[in-house]
């Protein structure tokens, strides 16, 4: 198992199926992991506009968005959840959130850290920030200099 899938293994699925993720899927892709809760407010704000830039360039920028949530209830993650088109890590396995928040030196959310699909190289760790000061994508992927 290469890049991301190495993190999550089967831990996958989509939004409102319970069907598991196909890994293939992500392939050639940049993986954005978008550590977020519901409780946050700074994430309340800012996931109504990563989700307007997900469904307007979700197939012309190859892309996908993986919800890696803060919540502490499983009824705040699925109400929370259900406002977004992308995957995620289930609640079950919040154990992975937790690796991957160390991993990645979480301290703050919401964090939006992109990721080379097949290989798990970090692409960018500031991809909030860059989203918000280019809401067209023209800089996308927002690669770290």
């Amino acid at each position: 198992m290469s890049g991301v899938a190495k993190h999550l293994g089967e831990a996958l699925k989509l939004r409102k199926q319970a069907d598991t993720a196909d890994m293939d899927s992500l392939s050639g892709k940049t993986v954005f992991f978008y550590f977020s809760a519901s409780w946050c407010p700074p994430c309340r704000g800012f996931t109504p506009q990563l989700v307007e830039f997900y469904e307007k360039h979700h197939d012309s920028k190859n892309f996908e968005i993986i919800l890696a949530s803060w919540d502490e209830e499983e009824d705040d993650f699925n109400a929370y959840y259900a406002k977004m088109p992308w995957l995620s890590i289930p609640f079950a396995n919040r154990n992975i959130v937790e690796a991957l928040t160390k991993k990645y030196s979480v301290e703050s959310i919401p964090t939006l850290i992109g990721l080379n699909a097949d290989t798990g190289d970090t692409v960018t760790t500031r991809a909030r920030h860059a989203l918000t000061q280019d809401p067209m994508g023209e800089q996308f992927p927002w690669r770290d200099e």
